[in-house]
């Protein structure tokens, strides 16, 4: 049960935002303040229970073994892994500017509200951070507000009705755009991996310089990836195309690759080609 706790805990934290160091813990105090205040003086009875006691039962919930357990048994195995998105039905943000409106209503001076927006005002700064320096923030390029040539490659792999889904590998800068398009793209590795550095074979071995070929055909075979996404310029010790995998693309810069193997669904030689390397890249 602690373990489970543990990872509770660890998913709690990164939704408070695990890479800002400690600014995690601004926002659940933050939470906590903004509850048990609304708690006390809310008089609306529907709000104090929205806003001041539904967030504390979620997070107490979240937390506690039992619930995760449950989740898991009727979500399913396969699912455990996003036991984080209960907390999403938290109001975290209304219920913190809520009760920061309802205190600066409540006092009595000009003098007293100034101060109060100014406590506000720092708080935002010091927990926040200026979107227009995020490496992501760009004039946008279609109405999508997304990278023209991640929809352009999407469009170029998408799957057909009958298909239903496709796998494809994408390098890092890339993956934050790609299910936003197309939800029936799958991915070896999202934003999560890419944001907080977590270990995936595909992954490790797009983050090299130069890539191993067949140590990336390795890990995207394993994970029945069709199409593998390359900057046209990445450097890779021996042609990919050797070991049944063909060129269908360029766009803007990036090479599509499309693994035969697996779009012929041949699925025997794609098994010797995972067993014969297991013992060298596996773990």
């Amino acid at each position: 049960m602690y373990g489970i706790f543990r990872e509770c805990w660890v998913d709690l934290k990164r939704y408070g935002g695990l890479g800002n160091g400690s600014i995690w813990i601004i926002f659940w105090l933050l939470l906590l303040i903004s509850s048990i205040y609304l708690i006390v003086k809310e008089s609306d009875v529907r709000k104090k229970i929205i806003f001041g006691v539904m967030p504390l039962v979620v997070v107490a919930g979240f937390l506690f073994p039992i619930t995760k357990k449950l989740f898991v048994k009727v979500a399913g195995i396969d699912n455990a892994n996003t036991y984080y998105r209960v907390l999403w039905i938290i109001p975290m943000y209304v219920t913190i500017a809520y009760a920061f409106t309802k205190l600066i209503a409540s006092l009595n001076s000009t003098v007293k509200k100034r101060t109060a927006v100014g406590v506000a005002a720092v708080v935002i700064i010091i927990t926040g951070s200026c979107v227009y320096a995020n490496e992501h923030v760009y004039m946008a390029e279609n109405i999508y507000h997304l990278p023209q040539n991640v929809i352009d490659i999407c469009d170029k792999i998408k799957p057909t009705e009958d298909e239903g889904i496709v796998r494809a590998a994408f390098p890092p800068e890339l993956v934050y755009f790609v299910r936003q398009y197309d939800p029936n793209i799958l991915m070896p590795y999202g934003r999560d991996y890419v944001d907080h550095d977590y270990y995936t074979g595909v992954f490790k071995v797009m983050k090299e310089e130069e890539i191993e070929t067949q140590e990336l055909l390795y890990y995207t075979r394993v994970d029945l990836d069709r199409y593998i996404i390359l900057p046209a310029d990445k450097k890779l010790d021996e042609d990919i195309t050797m070991y049944d995998a063909k060129l269908v693309g360029t766009i803007d810069g990036y090479n599509i690759f499309e693994d035969i193997l697996i779009s012929e669904n041949r699925e025997e030689e794609r098994e010797d080609y995972v067993n014969a390397r297991m013992n060298v890249y596996g773990e």
